[in-house]
């Protein structure tokens, strides 16, 4: 009769200890759980803060590189309306010339 209460015991004290661990590995895996995702988030936050700090260096490459290629371009409109002015006085004073030296405009 003892051996059977001892089992009985024995018994209730194996399965109160198995859902005492149950209730111990669930609360394990919850704050792994709340841990992994506070990392992820960490990770996402520093992943928006590398992302912003990119676009930001890329916006000041492409302002360097579309001032640079402005300059080139005034630089060119520049030096195309200076030979325009020159070809187009150079020009008219040849038609000038030739009008003066044409038979009849004497």
């Amino acid at each position: 009769m003892k051996l059977i209460e001892d089992i009985k015991k024995a018994e209730e004290k194996a399965e109160k200890l198995k859902q005492d661990a149950d209730k111990k590995g669930r609360s394990l895996i919850e704050q792994e759980r709340e841990k992994g995702e506070k990392q992820l988030a960490s990770l996402s936050e520093i992943r928006g803060k590398l992302m912003e700090k990119k676009i930001a260096e890329a916006k000041r490459d492409a302002d360097k590189e579309i001032k640079k290629l402005e300059q080139e371009y005034n630089g060119s409109l520049t030096a195309l309306k200076d030979k325009h002015k020159k070809k187009k006085a150079k020009s008219i004073k040849e038609v000038q010339d030739l009008i003066l030296k044409w038979p009849l405009s004497q």
